[in-house]
């Protein structure tokens, strides 16, 4: 079977170079934030922006079948694991900076919607225990 590649370069081209502009902004913003937790956002958008430029910049310039198969798993595997490396980091920063995860009632810290009230109330009611 011979697939005739067909060239878009001025597409696939600005959608590599914005691929690369967001790294760019990203690497920026994390070298510029100074909290830890924010850093964390400017990591999300390398994976899904990122990937979704070359993903669809690889659906374009090439139409084998095999090709666009394994971009689109290969995006799926990094927008999946890109949220478990977050919240794997950020409870590692908690864990750091707190010496524990649980929130206590004393931080600055809301709970929101009924679950988290009754949470909210729970952890009074072992403190005043």
């Amino acid at each position: 079977m011979n697939i005739e590649p067909t060239h878009h370069p001025l597409i696939t081209g600005t959608l590599l170079a914005l691929a690369v502009a967001v790294t760019i902004l990203c690497a920026i913003g994390v070298c510029v934030t100074r909290d830890p937790y924010q850093r964390l956002h400017f990591s999300a958008p390398v994976v899904s922006f990122g990937i979704a430029f070359i993903g669809i910049a690889v659906w374009i310039e090439d139409h084998d079948p095999q090709a666009r198969i394994k971009i689109i798993l290969i995006a799926l595997v990094l927008m999946f694991m890109n949220s478990i490396l977050t919240y794997a980091t950020a409870r590692a920063v908690r864990i750091r900076d707190a010496g524990h995860w649980e929130v206590r009632p004393h931080e600055p810290i809301q709970f929101v919607g009924k679950a988290g009230e009754a949470k909210q109330r729970q952890i009074e009611q072992e403190d005043q225990a």
